[in-house]
């Protein structure tokens, strides 16, 4: 059974070289101040999710100007990106009942999963069979209140040269599903990090940052 999850296979983390510039132009906004609200799902915007932020020392993370993107900064520059989908779970070919349970909910996510690796590693190897394509098995995580999925993976270069990285977090409330996903990708400037080690460093505050949201 296939899902056909709604992030493109075939752009993958490409996502993040399309909409990168559309945050540089301009500094920016200020910090989001954190909201008791819970957002409803036609929330399409950063400033409405983001809760309490986290950042390695003199980083700053804040809305970019994209609505669909949250800046990561220091000192004026922007070090990388998180992006956020989200649509209505009727877009799914789910073939049974709306997954309302957190037992439906943490079956259809993993199939979530394992249908966006499949697509992933199956372009990637459409465009150079010699990338070695290798998976994180997912695991639970909070998405805001909701019980969600950590997932990620790696492809490599034959010589182990990183050709990205990605890490993402997906969960659904029976209603709409919501993905957060960032990454780097080597040697491309435009990808969510530039490097894999601002990449390390900010994934302990993803962590924190995915289960403050108002979701």
């Amino acid at each position: 059974m296939k899902l056909f999850p709604q992030l493109p296979a075939v752009a993958g983390m490409v996502l993040f070289c399309m909409v990168l510039p559309a945050c540089t132009g301009a500094p920016p906004p200020s910090p989001i101040a954190e909201s008791p609200a819970v957002v409803n799902a036609a929330t399409t915007d950063w400033a409405d999710l983001l809760g309490p932020t986290s950042a390695p020392e003199n980083w700053q993370v804040e809305p970019c100007d994209n609505p669909v993107l949250l800046c990561v900064t220091a000192n004026g520059e922007i070090l990388g990106t998180v992006e956020r989908f989200s649509h209505p779970f009727s877009e799914e070919s789910w073939p049974g009942a709306v997954p309302t349970t957190p037992v439906a909910q943490r079956q259809f996510l993993e199939i979530w999963v394992a249908d966006h690796y499949a697509a992933i590693k199956s372009d990637r190897a459409g465009a150079d069979p010699n990338l070695q394509f290798s998976a994180v098995p997912p695991a639970p995580a909070r998405v805001g209140r909701l019980p969600g999925l950590r997932y990620g993976y790696t492809i490599t270069h034959p010589n182990g040269a990183v050709f990205d990285r990605t890490v993402g977090y997906v969960a659904t409330d029976g209603e709409q599903i919501y993905v957060f996903v960032t990454g780097v990708i080597g040697g491309d400037p435009s990808g969510s990090f530039g490097n894999e080690a601002d990449l390390a460093a900010f994934e302990p505050h993803l962590a924190t940052l995915i289960a403050g949201l108002q979701l």
